[in-house]
């Protein structure tokens, strides 16, 4: 156990001494920064308006119909909710007591022209010919959150086992392995201490992503199950980037590869016929991403984590089979 531990150990240190291997463990948390900050909802994907809160309720009932209402004291606060940096309909009474709207200029045309609809409609204009429909898909998040989430934490999945493999590109280079091979550290403990990062790592950073994009309404074991199920496939991954690579820049283009599989894996799950997918099932990366989104969009059930745990640990053994050579001969 103390010498797994000490590979572990000596592993951390080595990533944060790498910039391209610092990145890669900083990397998924920095796009998770800059997705939550343009990433829809779907209550910001509607209308909404802003409204002085002394207006009859008819007319607040009214607004609300057709999007979100927020109230205001004041047109001074009404103006500024307005100036802010997403779209928003400011709507007020006049001193004559007549509707108008607040507009800061850039608005689309949904939010420019249906409030002024609205205002003629109450105002009893024939030709104002605006209706409304409610109707309940079932969706409670932005498609774009479901799979950019999913994306991402299948990313920091992936980018554990990549470590991996340029840790042991590293100990390569360095000669460490062959050092090793004359000591008392049988290859078991080499590759439980190896594996270590690409499982702790990959587990903290899927559930910071949760919390830097704000999904709080997911179920956290079924989260850990897909993580630690994906970060099987994702060592073995690594482990073959390693052997196979003489240098880092072979382990650049070997990554590039096995990224490219798992961004096929994602594209034919969000455009490929339902029938289609069939041909993905071999890829374990396929059911990490199905997995994820599933559980994002709360349309998980257990029976469909055991389905995908199925696919993922059964793929990735095979995988594992195929390569098992390879590996032990690369470590020798």
């Amino acid at each position: 156990m103390n010498r797994i531990i000490s590979i572990f150990q000596r592993d951390f240190k080595s990533s944060l001494r790498e910039y391209i291997l610092l990145y890669m463990m900083l990397g998924p948390l920095l796009l998770a920064v800059g997705f939550s900050l343009i990433i829809p909802s779907t209550e910001s994907a509607s209308l909404q308006f802003a409204l002085e809160s002394n207006l009859d309720q008819p007319i607040i009932d009214e607004f609300n119909k057709y999007g979100n209402v927020f109230l205001f004291e004041t047109r001074d606060e009404i103006k500024n909710r307005v100036n802010e940096i997403d779209d928003i309909a400011g709507i007020a009474r006049d001193e004559e007591g007549n509707l108008y709207v607040i507009l800061e200029g850039n608005e689309t045309h949904d939010t420019e022209v249906v409030p002024q609809k609205i205002i003629r409609e109450l105002e009893g204009v024939n030709d104002a010919n605006i209706g409304y429909k409610i109707r309940n898909v079932g969706i409670t998040k932005s498609p774009i959150s479901i799979i950019g989430s999913a994306a991402l934490m299948i990313t920091a999945i992936i980018l554990g086992g990549i470590i991996i493999g340029f840790n042991i590109i590293e100990e390569k280079e360095s000669g460490t392995i062959r050092a090793l091979n004359v000591t008392t550290m049988n290859k078991f403990e080499f590759i439980i201490g190896k594996s270590l990062l690409g499982f702790v790592l990959p587990v903290a950073q899927v559930f910071i992503i949760l919390w830097l994009l704000k999904i709080s309404n997911v179920n956290h074991l079924m989260v850990l199950v897909i993580v630690l199920a994906g970060t099987v496939t994702s060592s073995v991954l690594g482990f073959l980037i390693g052997v196979i690579s003489d240098n880092q820049i072979a382990g650049v283009m070997n990554m590039k590869l096995i990224y490219l599989a798992t961004a096929a894996s994602i594209v034919g799950a969000m455009i490929l016929p339902k029938e289609s997918q069939i041909f993905l099932y071999l890829l374990p990366t396929y059911w990490i991403f199905v997995g994820f989104r599933d559980i994002v969009s709360n349309t998980a059930t257990w029976h469909h984590i055991f389905v995908n745990l199925s696919w993922i640990l059964g793929m990735t053994f095979v995988l594992f089979m195929v390569i098992r050579k390879r590996i032990i001969r690369g470590l020798t």
